[in-house]
């Protein structure tokens, strides 16, 4: 796609003045710190600043330099991580963090190239830790990126089609500032989230809306151009509470991707097992997957439902409490973890929640 250079050069001195005056005071702005920059852009990634920024802190007050989350346990930094989501991001960063301490003796690498090949650092990462910290002429292209040049363009490809993606890297190399790259990558990504909104963009106050095609077309609504919305598979989980006294048995996930090195409660895929959710039937699922034979009843508590981007999960809660020792065969993955101690073990958000709610169980 042709641009003109005059308009670029224009488009740029624009989003520069706007970002200037009208920057989102983020507590991570006016450093160029690549660790802080890092640590903001993982934990940004499918999460809204504003629950974003309450991990932002905690992290720097566990881990306040690279070296301490280099050296620190995975445990730890999954504990620290927990509710957020997505936890091969912590576990990436932890990674991320071991390589460049023992590998760049403590020191990001100052090029796009060798900051792709962190673990968990992708382009949008690499370019965000390139222009603001090291004034690398790289785009960040995020959601509020493209959809400001779609529009900008009226760009008639589908939303993250090839194409699509390929036409708004393209055109994002062409329009980056070159003597100030952080900065204009902010102004861009500050408009998208600010005025050129999915919904009812305030095209009015918006800097480049001289230059905008959808706006002189009055097409805003209609880009980026949308692919149909593709369903989501939905499953179903039975969650055994298993009280001992005063211990709860808890299973260490190892086999299931996204609950992998976190802690878990005994849980049951039910999706395909074509009975009614009964307190009994559930029971004789739980004690064939705990390879028991008991007596003792459960007990139907509450449920739940957990939407993901990936899948739907409805969960259902059943307790009981036994007074019988686990054979030693079922000893791995569970093991009995004192009721007071279960805070201090990282879980899932959707565990997590389980936990708060039967703590007075």
């Amino acid at each position: 796609m042709d641009v003109n250079l005059t308009w670029i050069k224009e488009i740029r001195k624009r989003v520069l003045r706007w970002y200037s005056q009208f920057a989102r005071p983020l507590p991570w702005r006016g450093t160029t710190d690549p660790y802080k920059i890092w640590l903001c852009e993982i934990i940004l990634q499918q999460t809204r600043i504003e629950q974003g920024t309450d991990y932002y802190f905690r992290f720097l007050e566990n881990f306040p330099t690279l070296q301490n989350l280099a050296l620190a346990d995975e445990s730890k930094v999954l504990k620290v991580w927990e509710g957020l989501g997505y936890y091969t991001r912590a576990r990436n960063l932890l990674k991320t963090a071991q390589i460049i301490y023992h590998q760049y003796e403590g020191h990001f690498p100052q090029t796009y190239e060798e900051l792709l090949e962190l673990p968990g650092i992708g382009p949008y990462t690499a370019s965000a830790i390139g222009s603001i910290c090291f004034n690398l002429p790289v785009p960040t292209l995020d959601g509020n990126v493209r959809r400001v040049l779609s529009r900008l363009f009226e760009i008639q490809d589908k939303l993250n089609s090839t194409s699509f993606c390929k036409t708004t890297q393209q055109l994002a190399e062409k329009m980056i500032s070159p003597k100030y790259p952080g900065n204009f990558n902010q102004g861009m990504m500050d408009i998208g989230s600010i005025i050129c909104t999915p919904t009812n963009p305030n095209c009015t106050e918006c800097p480049l809306k001289n230059f905008c095609l959808a706006y002189q077309h009055g097409t805003q609504t209609r880009f980026p151009v949308k692919e149909k919305i593709r369903s989501v598979p939905i499953l179903h989980w039975a969650v055994g509470i298993i009280i001992n006294q005063d211990k709860i048995l808890l299973t260490y996930e190892v086999t299931r991707n996204f609950l992998k090195n976190l802690y878990a409660l005994p849980t049951v895929d039910i999706t395909d097992i074509k009975i009614k959710h009964t307190p009994k039937n559930i029971s004789a699922l739980l004690n064939k997957k705990l390879n028991i034979s008991t007596t003792s009843e459960w007990e139907f508590l509450f449920q739940f439902i957990r939407k993901y981007s990936h899948r739907t999960i409805y969960f259902y809660v059943y307790k009981t409490r036994w007074k019988i020792r686990l054979k030693k065969d079922i000893l791995r993955p569970y093991q009995w973890v004192p009721r007071k101690e279960i805070h201090q073990y990282p879980f899932s958000r959707a565990y997590s929640e389980i936990i708060q709610k039967i703590k007075d169980v």
